[in-house]
């Protein structure tokens, strides 16, 4: 038997159930009551059932029409995700986003932003990774993710990649009030050199890797959370970026040292694959990392020292 049933007669059977008249569906549907109740007897006579009883001005559907409401509820469904695909196509909107990043800015801005993302684009599907930013350009040019976001220096570079500066994050020496070198008016590269420095760590050729500094001792920790933690519970020192430190700076936790580099201005950079095709939601993504960094991403009032 041919399949000679459409899309809109399944919309019709579905609304006639659902709102218990012809009269009511078709007011739903914007279109006559007579069209409406045509239409259907046309559906029942290709598929050869009764979908319908009807008594006098009363309608009612036959316990096959129950049946098969759930089918056509998917059908219904099926095709609108059909077309809602084609759209976002069309428009240039990503199906799947899968992204790298480092911790550089808090956990909170990030669960906001993922919150807004899959309100604002619902259909897309969304992978994030959280490693350090040493590592983000091997999981890139492996082919494992589409984007790689943190804070990089200019020496971070993927070959066929793209590197797209979204803003400046302050990079802050830090430590606890209660450490030596907060009691310090002037820190030397000698006086730091002189406590344990809490470093980034990732892997890398060769196995496990820290940041280079010319100091005695290194701890070495993945994210920078944990290093800032760290110097809250006076560890060490370390660099933490401004967004992470900021609140505790302002409550007494941490302590900005009094070294001539003690805020590092360092580029917050999107990598991406020259052969990754980015959209809508990617361009999205982009412009609310650069509003973000805009306002949060530099320390208001950070002291100047010759």
């Amino acid at each position: 038997m041919p399949l000679n049933m459409t899309l809109i007669q399944i919309e019709e059977l579905l609304e006639t159930c659902h709102r218990g008249s012809i009269a009511a569906a078709a007011r739903a549907l914007g279109k006559s009551r007579g069209a409406v109740s045509m239409s259907l007897s046309a559906l029942e006579d290709q598929l050869g059932v009764t979908l319908f009883q009807r008594r006098g001005n009363r309608l009612a559907p036959t316990p096959l029409a129950l049946e098969l409401l759930d089918d056509c509820q998917r059908l219904s469904d099926l095709a609108r995700a059909i077309e809602a695909r084609c759209h976002r196509h069309l428009e240039g909107e990503e199906a799947l986003l899968r992204i790298a990043r480092d911790d550089a800015l808090p956990e909170a801005f990030w669960r906001d932003l993922v919150a807004e993302m899959s309100a604002t684009f619902p259909a897309l599907s969304l992978g994030f990774g959280l490693s350090p930013a040493a590592e983000l350009a091997t999981t890139l040019a492996e082919g494992a993710v589409d984007l790689g976001l943190g804070v990089m220096d200019e020496e971070i570079h993927v070959a066929g990649s793209e590197r797209l500066v979204l803003g400046d994050v302050d990079m802050l020496m830090v430590v606890s009030p209660k450490h030596p070198l907060a009691r310090l008016g002037r820190v030397t590269q000698r006086d730091l050199r002189e406590h344990p420095f809490i470093a980034q760590s990732w892997y890398g050729e060769g196995g496990l890797r820290q940041a280079r500094l010319d100091v005695r001792q290194r701890i070495g920790v993945s994210h920078f959370e944990l290093m800032r933690d760290m110097a809250s519970d006076g560890i060490g020192w370390a660099l933490v970026p401004a967004p992470l430190a900021r609140e505790r700076l302002e409550d007494g936790r941490l302590t900005l040292l009094a070294h001539p580099e003690a805020v590092q201005p360092q580029a917050f950079v999107a990598l991406r694959s020259r052969d990754f095709r980015d959209g809508r939601i990617t361009n999205w993504l982009l412009e609310r990392l650069r509003g973000y960094l805009a306002r949060h991403g530099r320390l208001a009032g950070r002291p100047l020292m010759d």
